[in-house]
């Protein structure tokens, strides 16, 4: 499962979690989210998210340790 952020405000939709709040359920894949789900940070559409390597995330992470 894949996580994507929100280029705008950061906002990570993580695709195992979903967005219960939203009506999204668990295992819901980015790109199978209605075209009308909006960042629930900041309102933006999908178009504004960018996928997150695992990698990436663990690099970043460690960076603040």
């Amino acid at each position: 499962m894949a996580r994507w952020v929100c280029s705008i405000c950061d906002y990570e939709y993580n695709e195992e979690a979903g967005d219960p709040a939203n009506g999204i359920p668990p295992e819901t894949l980015f790109e199978d989210l209605p075209s009308g789900w909006r960042c629930p940070g900041c309102s933006v559409g999908k178009e504004a998210f960018v996928r997150v390597n695992e990698g990436e995330v663990e690099r970043n992470e460690e960076d603040y340790l």
